[in-house]
């Protein structure tokens, strides 16, 4: 069989080649479309807004806030569905978007809803600055070298660095929730 297919090959070698061409330029066109991403992101567009009206019971929240805020975000190109919360003086808001909707695409229109909705003056929606991923920023710890190149540290020495210096200190950052490292 293969014996046939070289002999087949070698008598004609001009459809060989357009063969040849036809498969470099569909892999070239497929190798420019693909989406690479180093981090690939396993959920969907999520967006969630947060509402503080100060002093204010659940249910006031629920009546003065959460409703206005549902009914202008509700409707909007690929909401998958909205889901809500209202505590005393707090009213939080989740979007979820289907898959494949553009994250980016998703946080502007519900910043553009969110400025329509009917609410009190004293009250002022923001998006959390939370990602699906909780992921926020990524740091690598790189050690100084000598004048030959050579590491001064031994990778031990920065990971010790690493987990008994820097992640203790991140961890008193306000805001941080927590650090997590990764040998790479």
């Amino acid at each position: 069989m293969i014996a046939k297919l070289i002999h087949w090959a070698v008598h004609n070698p001009l459809i060989v080649v357009l063969l040849t061409i036809a498969l470099a330029a569909a892999g070239s066109y497929a190798f420019s479309r693909v989406n690479i991403e180093a981090y690939p992101d396993p959920a969907p567009a999520i967006v969630e807004v947060v509402a503080q009206y100060h002093g204010r019971s659940a249910e006031e929240m629920e009546r003065q806030v959460t409703i206005p805020l549902e009914v202008a975000l509700s409707g909007m190109p690929g909401l998958k569905y909205i889901r809500s919360k209202s505590l005393f003086g707090l009213s939080y808001i989740n979007t979820q978007f289907e898959y494949g909707f553009d994250y980016k695409a998703a946080r502007q229109e519900v910043i553009n809803r969110i400025q329509i909705a009917d609410l009190p003056a004293e009250v002022a929606p923001q998006i959390s600055p939370r990602s699906p991923i909780g992921e926020i920023l990524r740091y690598a710890v790189v050690g100084p070298k000598d004048a030959h190149g050579n590491s001064i540290y031994s990778l031990n020495d920065l990971r010790s660095l690493e987990s008994w210096t820097l992640e203790r200190e991140f961890r008193r950052i306000p805001g941080i929730a927590d650090v997590v490292s990764s040998e790479e």
